[in-house]
């Protein structure tokens, strides 16, 4: 009878320090998500500022300038107005590519799930059954604000652009 009460108390002992031993992996796990998910936010936050930016600041002067442009018949001024709006279509560029450097994998790979599994829906319900689902709510919060910067830095990109050709235009009257 006290081994049977022994066994089951090693028994019950091993069980529990496998679940706390798993519970800490998948701690460390998660944390490690959170970490890389708050840098990543860090980073768009800094690209929705340069955004603000561009929109508040650049945009008016470009604008600006290209009124100057129209007015102006001066080769050298309008060759320096493309410039300046070629300098300013050159930042929206590095923006784009900046807020697209900031992946949502990179969660996933903190949080040491394969980012470029074949089936996404796989990878999701492992990381559910292991208790990482909310490593993808993170993600999906990365995807949906990269989403929206990204077209709204194309929309600032295609005005540029516009007064761009608007630009090219006055310089060929």
């Amino acid at each position: 009878m006290v081994l049977g009460i022994a066994a089951i108390t090693g028994g019950s002992l091993y069980l529990t320090m496998r679940y706390l031993k798993a519970d800490q992996q998948r701690t460390e796990r998660v944390r490690a998500a959170r970490q890389k998910y708050k840098d990543l936010l860090g980073e768009l936050n800094e690209c929705k500022g340069l955004l603000s930016f561009i929109d508040s600041e650049s945009l008016p002067h470009a604008e600006k300038l290209v009124e100057e442009a129209k007015t102006t018949a001066d080769g050298q001024r309008l060759s320096a107005i493309g410039r300046e709006l070629f300098g300013i279509s050159d930042q929206l560029t590095r923006l784009m590519e900046k807020i697209d450097g900031v992946a949502p994998a990179l969660v996933l790979e903190a949080s040491q799930l394969d980012p470029w599994a074949e089936h996404e829906e796989e990878l999701k319900l492992d990381a559910v059954r292991t208790g990482l689902g909310q490593v993808f709510e993170m993600t999906g919060d990365i995807r949906a604000i990269r989403r929206g910067l990204i077209r709204k830095a194309e929309r600032k990109a295609q005005v540029i652009d516009g007064l761009r050709k608007t630009v090219a235009g006055v310089g060929r009257e």
